[in-house]
């Protein structure tokens, strides 16, 4: 090897040339394809105008009707959650969503949830991202509240979308690492793996950015990802076997989280 002004040199005798310059021609060969150029990712779904409008829509919606917590609406007391959800009255794990303590609480999880929301809209469409996102956060506020009653003793009271917030950062995540594990075949075995765990990283690591504020509900927001991997999987795995949702599936499923939360409200005043 020699360096020179136009760059590096090989020189061998002329009597190993031909072998020389065979062995480069095979290296070359050899590593034509390499590294393997990724697999575009392609969503599934077309953007939705529906999931940039209704996660904003309903929390600024209810937030106009409840007006902050300080003004004392009735509608904090019939919806927050709280250990009540464990037993009699569960609906509070699906209103409590719908509450926010102040404005800057409500546009933070508003614009937030949007932007998840979309993600998540284009993995398993509209419909079936807002029923999931919904369940999912009901099922963070369940577990949070069985968690600071059995575990830690005491009560606890939560407001906010934050915990769908975080439901939809889970479903993201388990979605991305299941549907798309097929991509990574290819792959060597150890980039494999780190693809199919980077989605479940980036979500940790939004979680530890985004859910850990001063004044945030660290239970809150650790359960609905927790949550939100859950329902993603279950997701994933009808996607996988039975591919995209139908438009009426999507339909079905979007007014299908349109009632659990009207519904959810209807009991919460007048059970």
């Amino acid at each position: 090897m020699q360096a020179t002004v136009e760059g590096v040199v090989l020189r061998v005798s002329a009597s190993d040339a031909e072998r020389a310059w065979g062995a480069i021609e095979l290296y070359e060969e050899e590593n034509r394809d390499w590294p393997p150029t990724p697999p575009k990712d392609v969503p599934r779904h077309a953007p939705s105008p529906v999931m940039l409008l209704a996660f904003a829509l309903v929390t600024l919606f209810f937030f106009n009707v409840t007006g902050p917590v300080a003004d004392g609406s009735s509608w904090f007391s019939h919806g927050r959650a709280d250990a009540r959800l464990l037993t009699s009255e569960p609906w509070r794990m699906v209103t409590a969503l719908t509450l926010h303590a102040d404005a800057q609480h409500v546009l933070g999880n508003a614009i937030s949830g949007t932007i998840f929301a979309s993600m998540v809209s284009r993995r398993v469409g509209p419909g079936g991202a807002l029923v999931s996102i919904a369940v999912a956060g009901a099922m963070g506020n369940a577990a949070n509240a069985a968690y600071n009653l059995f575990e830690l003793g005491q009560g606890h009271r939560s407001i906010g979308a934050s915990t769908a917030v975080f439901a939809a950062v889970g479903i993201l995540a388990a979605v991305q690492t299941m549907v798309d594990v097929g991509r990574h075949r290819n792959k060597p075995r150890g980039w494999r793996f780190v693809d199919m765990v980077a989605p479940l990283i980036g979500g940790l690591a939004l979680l530890g950015a985004l859910g850990a504020g001063k004044h945030s509900d660290l239970g809150a927001h650790g359960f609905g990802f927790a949550s939100g991997l859950l329902v993603g999987a279950v997701m994933a795995i009808g996607v996988r076997r039975s591919g995209a949702p139908s438009a009426a599936v999507q339909l079905a499923s979007g007014a299908a989280a349109l009632a659990l939360v009207v519904g959810s409200w209807v009991l919460a005043f007048t059970v």
